[in-house]
């Protein structure tokens, strides 16, 4: 019902929006427009279709504030919150005033009297108020709009156009009205005399009876709103308080840290409250499954899972002990595992690159390149959210390691992910950075493979292909930023190392020539050669963690 409601008044809100846009050409334009945009909403079931939507949809909002334990939730959905409990107090005095003045009093409220209660009358309160109602609604429903649409698989592919439309309707409305509003307020100013025809009540008539009697309606309605939202934040205290007396729930987490926190509160609300980080990619919607938990103890005593709940792990095929945190609310002590495991922030690029690469520079470097196998498979099972969050563990865990060993990432293709090492002109310190770098993201891999076992169908595997050539280094500026790249056939002889390691069972192949800068000895490794664009390149194979662990040791 809160997507419906939110539905229709969006789509009100974008037809005001367009119509207000034709502003830009004069008043009689705007009016025109008006008949094909709004005029359907004017009629009695388009007034019934608005008003209940917006009626059943504040009063949802309410609900769901009633229903938040606490509001320590990411920003993102504070203001989604914030704006669409503001909403109502900007709104009531505007499109209520106009539903119940035209079916209860017969006032006419036609576009340029209201442009000249905006611009003339009232450009110091009911401008702003406008404006900020405009604002108001649009943000929030482009919030919700996102929330709703992005666990699907398109939305990736379609946030930038999208974006730009959010972007444009409300800048180029805010400009046809600000236009009509001037262009009404020099007429009037040209010629007092109009300021007549657009006064909706004029003074000793009934009409400005009806009009005053219109405000107090007004005023008893935008007040009972007001109470309502008091009455809320009222019985969340008393409801809170109450719950912290005499009722109290104990979640255990992984480690043995216990989260003691009243009954009512979902499991993803006590871990944000606790401040442990837990994933919620759609929210705490249920629209995900990155915030499930594995019930360890207290299953017994725990609700059946609700229709929306259980569409999501049937989807997933979770068994029955592995729950949603965003629906999960017990009312007894319970034990749980986290599934999916929050990322830890990566840490930010480094200005490290000088003026030795400012204009492209020849340079022996080595380059890195890693790639995930059978990537396909991610998506079998899961849903797309949740394969694109394992995805995002994979790609941070293979920039973290280059960046942490002085590399640098070029480019993110798919699942290849392509580095530099060595835009400083040291090439020891390039290929033990490079080696280095290997090393941590099969590690990395290795841990993440651990923390998600019980949601891989099969362990995440990686070729790793590093070669040491030279290559013009540079900083390449696009769209106003500047990111370092290189050129050469460094890259291309390292993306196809990665290639071969498939054929020789191995995970990492590196040349001969990336590991004669640190040693001159290659006695211990197994060697082979390999056949790239009609050149044979001797390469170092490793098929196991130790022993590249057993050459970094030692450089």
């Amino acid at each position: 019902m809160r997507l419906a409601t939110g539905l229709v008044l969006f789509t009100y809100a974008t037809s005001h929006l367009i119509n207000q846009a034709f502003g830009v050409h004069s008043i009689t334009t705007f009016q025109t427009a008006g008949l094909f945009l709004l005029k359907p909403w004017q009629t009695l079931p388009g007034h019934l279709i608005l008003y209940t939507a917006f009626v059943v949809h504040a009063g949802l909002g309410l609900y769901a504030l009633y229903r938040r334990r606490h509001l320590r939730i990411p920003s993102d959905e504070f203001w989604q919150l914030a704006l669409g409990i503001t909403i109502p107090v900007l709104f009531i005095p505007h499109a209520v005033a106009i539903g119940l003045g035209k079916s209860l009093y017969g006032l006419e409220f036609g576009y340029p009297r209201k442009l000249y209660e905006f611009w003339v009358v009232s450009n110091d309160l009911a401008l702003p108020r406008q404006i900020a109602l405009v604002l108001f609604v649009w943000i929030h429903g482009c919030m919700g709009i996102r929330a709703w649409l992005r666990p699907k698989a398109w939305y990736s592919r379609g946030s930038t156009p999208l974006a730009a439309l959010a972007t444009v309707v409300p800048v180029v409305a805010l400009i046809g009205f600000t236009n009509a509003g001037l262009d009404l307020r020099e007429a009037v100013t040209r010629t007092p005399a109009l300021a007549a025809r657009y006064i909706a009540a004029q003074p000793g008539t009934q009409a400005e009876q009806n009009h005053a009697s219109l405000m107090r309606v007004v005023e008893a309605i935008s007040l009972a709103y007001l109470g309502l939202l008091a009455g809320t934040f009222g019985l969340r205290t008393v409801r809170n308080w109450h719950d912290r007396r005499y009722r109290s729930v104990r979640i255990t987490y992984p480690g043995g840290r216990v989260v003691t926190v009243p009954a009512g509160f979902s499991v993803l609300e006590a871990s944000r409250w606790a401040r442990i980080p837990h994933t919620s990619v759609c929210g705490g919607r249920g629209r995900c499954s990155t915030c499930r938990v594995r019930v360890v103890s207290g299953a017994e005593a725990l609700h059946h899972p609700s229709p929306l709940e259980q569409l999501a792990l049937t989807r997933i095929g979770a068994p029955p002990n592995v729950r949603l945190a965003c629906q999960l609310r017990p009312a007894m002590d319970l034990g749980i595992d986290l599934l999916v495991l929050a990322p830890t922030a990566a840490q930010p690029d480094a200005e490290r690159f000088g003026a030795a690469v400012e204009g492209g520079r020849e340079l022996e470097i080595v380059a890195l390149f890693v790639d995930l196998r059978e990537s396909t498979r991610l998506a079998t099972g899961l849903l797309p959210y949740d394969a694109l969050f394992i995805f995002d563990r994979y790609i941070q865990a293979v920039t973290a390691a280059v960046r942490h060993n002085q590399g640098h990432v070029t480019s993110i293709a798919g699942d290849g992910v392509m580095s530099v090492f060595g835009a400083d002109g040291n090439v020891a310190d390039a290929a033990r950075g490079a080696l280095k770098a290997a090393l941590e993201i099969w590690s990395a891999l290795n841990v993440l493979n651990d923390e998600l076992a019980g949601e891989l169908s099969a362990p995440l595997r990686v070729g790793i292909g590093l070669h040491l050539g030279v290559a013009v280094v540079g900083l390449i500026a696009a769209d106003e930023q500047r990111s370092l790249q290189f050129l050469g056939d460094t890259g291309n002889v390292a993306a196809k190392l990665e290639e071969h390691t498939k054929r020789l069972d191995c995970v990492l192949l590196a040349s001969v020539s990336a590991l004669t800068p640190l040693t001159r000895s290659i006695a211990g490794l197994q060697t082979a050669a390999v056949s790239i664009a009609g050149r044979e390149v001797a390469v170092a194979l490793f098929r196991e963690r130790s022993e590249l662990q057993k050459l970094v040791a030692t450089i």
